[in-house]
């Protein structure tokens, strides 16, 4: 499930107007928004049942934040997913759903759902951490690299998939994120300029390309912490010969956080 360019847009819009009200200057604060809207929240422990979760009763909402999934109330995992939850409260369909009972309270579970609701209130949490005006202004006439990144993530206190996936949304140069796990690829996202779309073997095995820098690492454990050089046949399908040998350059981000492991492989070119 993909949504579409004007969902995203309507979305994006919404949240920039949430983001405007409530936090125009400063960094957004889920909870400053929560209050005004006399929306009552409570951060637990809640083992694995959930990243989020809002619920409506007798005219009132209650949004609950997973601690044993994001550390602390202020870390950038538990500013997601009250974004997230508060996009279930400001999205006219989810609201409406939640208060006349047609959808009971559920769990959400950040960056891993494909059900289209949850989606809507991740790219809701996105637009509302990330506004579109303030990201695109913080990138004019930047040239890519990871450290515009880890500067975005720093100043919007996001965590750096989320920041990721972003800029392949809104940034101002083509990159390819994708998320693999064991080996396996778990997804891929690009920005809609980037010159190819169809990693190797996603539609097979979902194996990581042999010779990309990932597969390094679950064959060898070993790390590259810097910047790589790969070539477009090392990671695409249907890449014509003259461009087989085209460079470009992948970045991997190792994580072992919450007890899981999985690498971001960042790709991009000149």
């Amino acid at each position: 499930m993909v949504l579409s360019k004007s969902r995203k847009n309507y979305l994006s819009d919404l949240a920039e107007q949430v983001a405007e009200e409530y936090c125009p200057k400063n960094l957004v604060v889920p909870r400053l928004i929560s209050d005004d809207q006399s929306i009552t929240y409570s951060f637990g422990d809640y083992k694995d049942a959930f990243d989020g979760l809002i619920e409506h009763d007798s005219g009132e909402f209650h949004i609950y934040i997973n601690l044993d999934k994001a550390k602390n109330e202020y870390s950038p995992r538990a500013r997601f997913t009250f974004a997230h939850e508060l996009g279930h409260y400001y999205i006219d369909e989810h609201r409406n759903a939640l208060k006349s009972g047609r959808t009971p309270s559920h769990p959400s579970h950040n960056f891993k759902s494909k059900n289209p609701v949850e989606l809507e209130a991740d790219y809701f949490a996105a637009s509302l951490l990330m506004p579109k005006s303030r990201v695109k202004s913080d990138c004019f006439k930047r040239k890519f690299g990871m450290e515009v990144i880890e500067e975005l993530r720093m100043k919007y206190q996001v965590s750096t998939t989320a920041t990721l996936l972003r800029f392949a949304d809104i940034g101002n140069h083509p990159i390819m994120v994708v998320c693999s796990r064991a080996g396996k690829i778990e997804w891929g996202i690009c920005s809609d300029d980037f010159p190819f779309k169809l990693i190797k073997g996603i539609k097979s095995e979902r194996k990581v390309p042999l010779y990309s820098i990932a597969n390094e690492y679950w064959q060898s454990k070993r790390e590259y912490n810097e910047v790589s050089e790969v070539t477009a046949g090392d990671w695409f399908e249907n890449v014509w010969n003259e461009d087989y040998d085209r460079k470009f350059y992948e970045k991997c981000i190792y994580s072992e956080k919450f007890g899981y492991g999985f690498i971001l492989s960042v790709i991009w070119e000149d």
